[in-house]
């Protein structure tokens, strides 16, 4: 009977000894994962893990380059998310800008039609006065 009940406690101690033996290939394997659905920032953190448990295991070259690649891409998406904001930021400058050149060129451009208007008023003027002269 002892050994009977010795049985399942050996069983799990054998479980858990295979499992320390590949404990890099697990956490690589969960890293590898989290890359494989997307979650980047995850699977940094599961490298990360995995070479802080095991830094010296055959892996650990694969998982440091894996590491450094997503952490990588991951400071690239985050100066392309920046640079997209500041794009639209920059771009709504300009508009505000087109928009007040424009409207000060309006502004201008009827300054100057009424300026024209004055000067052709002022040498009818002229001419009027010219006339009696002769």
């Amino acid at each position: 009977m002892r050994w009977i009940a010795l049985g399942p406690l050996g069983l799990a101690l054998a479980g858990c000894a295979l499992s320390q033996s590949q404990p890099s290939h697990d956490a690589l394997a969960r890293a590898d994962r989290l890359v494989e659905q997307g979650d980047y920032a995850a699977a940094v953190q599961a490298y990360d893990e995995a070479l802080a448990r095991h830094p010296d295991e055959r892996d650990a070259n694969r998982a440091r380059t894996s590491r450094d690649t997503l952490t990588n891409l991951l400071a690239a998406r985050a100066d392309v998310a920046r640079l997209q904001s500041t794009l639209t930021t920059r771009e709504g400058e300009l508009t505000r800008e087109v928009t007040r050149l424009r409207q000060e060129l309006q502004r201008v451009t009827q300054e100057a039609d009424r300026l024209r208007a004055d000067l052709e008023a002022l040498k009818a003027i002229d001419l009027r006065q010219e006339r009696p002269r002769r």
